[in-house]
Order: C-alpha cells, then sequence, then structure tokens
C-alpha cells in the first residue's frame, strides 16, 4: 500500500510508542489520512482494533479505509438506532427488551456498509424473528475492527455490554478534542415542554396531579438566561411520588413492545433527571433544569488502563490540559504532525484580523451588531464560494443575523446537514452557527473531496461564559490539581472552537481559504501563535 510521506516517517514511531505502554496523542489536520494511518499502526499492535467515534456519521469513513485493508468489521449502534419497531427519537432506556417477541441474536456478518447493512438487518429481524442489536452485539467476536461511539467505551454500563476484554484490542479515539464534554453523556434535563408531553401520554389521574403539581413549580423556579445558574431550591419529588411514576413508566414500556411501536416516553426524562442527583448539581439554564457532572474525570479514568491507545484529532488540547483537566496520568507521548516533518500536510488559509469590532461583553451594543453585519455583507460578496460565520452564542448570532438579507441558512436547535445542502444548492450562502455547535463539528460541504467554503468568520471570540458551571469546575480541579486553572478551562475551548471552524474549509490538501478573525482581541500574540496567523492583514471597515 502507497503511503504518504508523514505515514511512512511516523509509522514505526507511533507502533513502538504503543508497544512501550504509552498513549499516543496524534495530532494532524483533516484531509491529512489520519484515519487509514491510526488503524495501520494499531494492527502492527493487537490483533483487533476498537475504532470510538462521536457520532454514527463517522462510521463511513472508517469503513472506506477498512474496506482496503482486507479485514473483517462490525459496528455497534444504540438499542433506538436497531430496534426495528421504533419510531422517532426514542432514549434506549424506553425499549423493553425482554418484553420483546424478537428477543433473541442471529449470527450475522457485516458486509455492507454500516447504514446499509443496518436497514437490511432491521428488515430481516422482523421476517425472521432475531434482534438487530443484540445480534450486532454478537458479531463483535468475529471481527477485526468493531466501530463504536463514545458511550460504549466511556459509559461503564455500556462499555460492561460489549462482553470483551478492552485489553486485547488497541483503542483509536477520534475527535478526541471531545472529550472534556463527556459529561453532556449523562446530563439530565427538566422542563414544562417534557411534563407536558409526559401528561399527553398518561391516563393515569394520580400521575397527572403528580405531574401538574411539578410542572408549575418548576415554571416558578427557572431562569431563561443563556447560562447555567446553580439551583439549591429546585422541585423535588417524594419517594412515594416516584415509585408512582416508575409504575406508570413500566406499563407504557410494557405497552409499546407490545403493539410494536415505540416512541419516546417522556416520563423516563423525569425519573432519570430525578434518579441522576446523588451525583450531580442542579442548574437552570435556557428555561430547564439540568443536572450533570461538573468534570468528565471519572468517565476519562479508562484511559488509564493498561490498553493500548490513539487519540486523534486535528485540534488536540495541549498535553497540560489533557493531564490536569482531564486527569490522564499514565506515559503518554503528544505528536503534532506538522511539526514532526516539518511542512504542511493539508491545505492553507489566509488570515484577516478586524480591529474596530469585538464582542467582549462590556462593548456589546446594537451599534457593534451593525458593524459586524457590515463585515459579513462585505466578505459574502467578496467570497468565492459558501461562507461560514461563527458566532460565540445564539444570542449575537441572532442579533447580527436578523440583520443580514441576502441567501443564508442560521443553525437551530435541531438543523441537520440534509437543510444545509439543500440551502447551499441554490447558490452562494452564509452559513451561521455558534461555536462548539453542530455546523462547526459536522458539516462537511464538499465536491470531489475538496472545500465548498471559501471563507470562514469568527464573528467574535467563543470564549465559554464564566457562569456557575464554569466555577465549579475550576473549584473541583483545584480540589484535586491543587491548582487554580480556570483560565486554561477558559482558553482552551476558545481557540480548539477557533480551530474546529477554520478546519470546515479545509478538507483536502488543495483547499486554500480566507480566514476573517473579527474581533480586535484576536491581534495578540497568543492568538497568533496559535492559529499560525503569523503575518495577519489588518482590516478596518
Amino acid at each position: 500500500m502507497d503511503l504518504r510521506y508523514w505515514q511512512s516517517f511516523l509509522k514505526d514511531k507511533v507502533t513502538e510508542y504503543l508497544k512501550n505502554g504509552f498513549l499516543v496523542s496524534l495530532q494532524a489536520p483533516t484531509g491529512s489520512g489520519k484515519t487509514l494511518f491510526s488503524i495501520l499502526v494499531s494492527f502492527q499492535v493487537k490483533p483487533k482494533v476498537l475504532y470510538v467515534v462521536r457520532t454514527h456519521n463517522e462510521f463511513y469513513p472508517v469503513y472506506r479505509e477498512i474496506r482496503k485493508l482486507n479485514k473483517t468489521y462490525s459496528f455497534i449502534i444504540g438499542k433506538s438506532s436497531a430496534c426495528p419497531f421504533v419510531s422517532g427519537d426514542v432514549d434506549p432506556e424506553d425499549i423493553k427488551c425482554s418484553s420483546c417477541e424478537i428477543y433473541n441474536s442471529a449470527k450475522i456478518t457485516v458486509d455492507e456498509s454500516p447504514f446499509a447493512f443496518i436497514k437490511k438487518i432491521k428488515k430481516d429481524g422482523v421476517e425472521k424473528g432475531y434482534c438487530p442489536y443484540y445480534s450486532l452485539l454478537g458479531s463483535i467476536e468475529d471481527s477485526d475492527l468493531v466501530l463504536i461511539t463514545y458511550p460504549y467505551l466511556f459509559l461503564p454500563y455500556l462499555r460492561e455490554s460489549l462482553d470483551i476484554n478492552i485489553e486485547d484490542f488497541a483503542v483509536i479515539i477520534d475527535e478526541a478534542h471531545n472529550l472534556d464534554y463527556l459529561n453532556d453523556l449523562q446530563e439530565r434535563k427538566l422542563n414544562q415542554n417534557i411534563i407536558q408531553l409526559a401528561k399527553n401520554k398518561v391516563k393515569n389521574s394520580e400521575v397527572i396531579k403528580i405531574l401538574d403539581k411539578l410542572e408549575v413549580e418548576i415554571r416558578k423556579s427557572v431562569f431563561s438566561d443563556d447560562k447555567y445558574i446553580l439551583m439549591d431550591n429546585y422541585p423535588k419529588l417524594t419517594e412515594d411520588e416516584l415509585d408512582i411514576l416508575k409504575d406508570e413508566y413500566e406499563l407504557e414500556r410494557e405497552e409499546a413492545v407490545k403493539q410494536k411501536k415505540i416512541s419516546r416516553i417522556y416520563l423516563g426524562n423525569i425519573l432519570k433527571f430525578y434518579t441522576s442527583l446523588s451525583e450531580a448539581k442542579v442548574f437552570s439554564y435556557k428555561g430547564s433544569l439540568v443536572s450533570k457532572p461538573l468534570t468528565s474525570r471519572d468517565m476519562l479514568s479508562i484511559l488509564n488502563a493498561n490498553t493500548s491507545f490513539i487519540l486523534m484529532s486535528g485540534t488536540l488540547p495541549p498535553i497540560e490540559y489533557m493531564k490536569k483537566i482531564m486527569g490522564i496520568e499514565r506515559r503518554m507521548i503528544y505528536i503534532d504532525v506538522e511539526k514532526e516533518v516539518k511542512s504542511k500536510i493539508t491545505g492553507n488559509y489566509t488570515c484577516m484580523i478586524a480591529t474596530d469590532v469585538t464582542s467582549s461583553y462590556s462593548l456589546r451594543t446594537t451599534e457593534m451588531w451593525k458593524k459586524y453585519a457590515s463585515y459579513i455583507l462585505k466578505i459574502y460578496h467578496l467570497a468565492e464560494k459558501h461562507i461560514l460565520a461563527v458566532f460565540p452564542s445564539y444570542m449575537i448570532m441572532e442579533k447580527i443575523m436578523n440583520l443580514i438579507e441576502v441567501r443564508k441558512f442560521v443553525e437551530k436547535d435541531k438543523t441537520n446537514i440534509e437543510e444545509i445542502m439543500e440551502k447551499t444548492k441554490q447558490g452562494k450562502t452564509i452559513i451561521a452557527g455558534v461555536a462548539r455547535g453542530k455546523l462547526t463539528e459536522g458539516v462537511e460541504l464538499t465536491m470531489e473531496g475538496k472545500s465548498l467554503i471559501s471563507d470562514v468568520i469568527l464573528a467574535g471570540i467563543p470564549y465559554p461564559s464564566v457562569d456557575d458551571f464554569l466555577k465549579l469546575k475550576a473549584e473541583q480541579i483545584r480540589k484535586i490539581t491543587g491548582e487554580n486553572l480556570i483560565d486554561l478551562l477558559i482558553s482552551v475551548p476558545a481557540y480548539i472552537s477557533v480551530k474546529q471552524a477554520i478546519g470546515r474549509a479545509i478538507r483536502s490538501p488543495e483547499d486554500k481559504a480566507n480566514v476573517w478573525l473579527l474581533d480586535k482581541r484576536f491581534d495578540n500574540i497568543m492568538w497568533k501563535t496559535k492559529l499560525r496567523c503569523y503575518n495577519p492583514r489588518k482590516v478596518k471597515l
């Protein structure tokens, strides 16, 4: 197999580190070939590979590479995606498998792409009487490479469901810049809408009475602010009330399987919120009560196990962050591919810094938003292709994009990539999204492997909000490390978000893009160094 120069140059070095018990952190830009590289070196170390991605959408590139290597593969998706009786967005715990008539597995061999294969076995499972989910679990034993998503590695109960000895595998974790947000997997939310949807399915008057009371108390207690506010006093349920809700929930689960029509059971959301409280703080956030752990350290402790791990990303956090914030204690080698080979291995970009605008909190005015809108319109008319505009928050995005009347697509809570593709077919489009949102992490607008985005706009610096959640997280980490690391918790997520946004326009070695840094705070040595914008052009309206 023909390898790129950097792959040949680093292959033996990375293999040796893995064999000697190091965790390898590999930073390589998008389109550089790190997926194939990581698989090749992993098979040099162990006979089986576990490839871990954030979402199901990231399965296909791995499938494409594994086909080149004459290796067998399988994949695991959640019950809600595998069950043939599910409709819509369902929590896996809503599915009562033990009551299902096809609750048994069949021996299967995965011989197609993941999405084509799951479509086939969902149909076959109903016709032949086997469960696609448990059959996929059974296929792990005979597969050289197994594709899973984050929950199946980092949530202990799901990892145990794989029934494997993880030390028998080399483990590749892709998009590893997301690992500090694993605590989002354990986030539980409660709001008036969830309670109302739960009531719509309930006929038991006692349950309705409990939910009516809870809805009134929630309405009185939450705030609409777009930041986390610690809640010491929030609506509680008694043990008796929880038992009544549990009984009703079990009846709904049983009936859904019996009818072979499984949809989300919102009573489950309420129960999970209240059963999560022993391990999490409770906050108000955008009209909801939210509970989640302050850090991801407990889930990330698996990385300290005696297993061969490769963490990969185009924008890895620095090693200090990985050790002190994420809690990685084992021996680790940090390899930045472009520094190792002393050359660029993917496309390039030109930086411009606007020195007359800022999203700094004290200077957020109507006039500032108008100035940002003028910049974005000017860039739109100059751009050759589509424009990705990234904002620090939904509020700022709304204020600015409401002033812009050209063709645009503005990210919403339920935005999907298909909607963007349809919009951009109409002509040059401003694609507006928030930092750390769906568009800056997932959008892949390409044709024949090359990016269709020519310009990236950073409309302000996406520093995380210094709210109650961040302060409590910093305090918990201070108790563990003895250091005040709040500056690290603010700066690292911000520059990773900026680099991720830029990466949307650089999808191949041939891509070139214009990067517009619209905030005067970018004009300092730290930002120029982190973004490798050593000689940016300064602009003003």
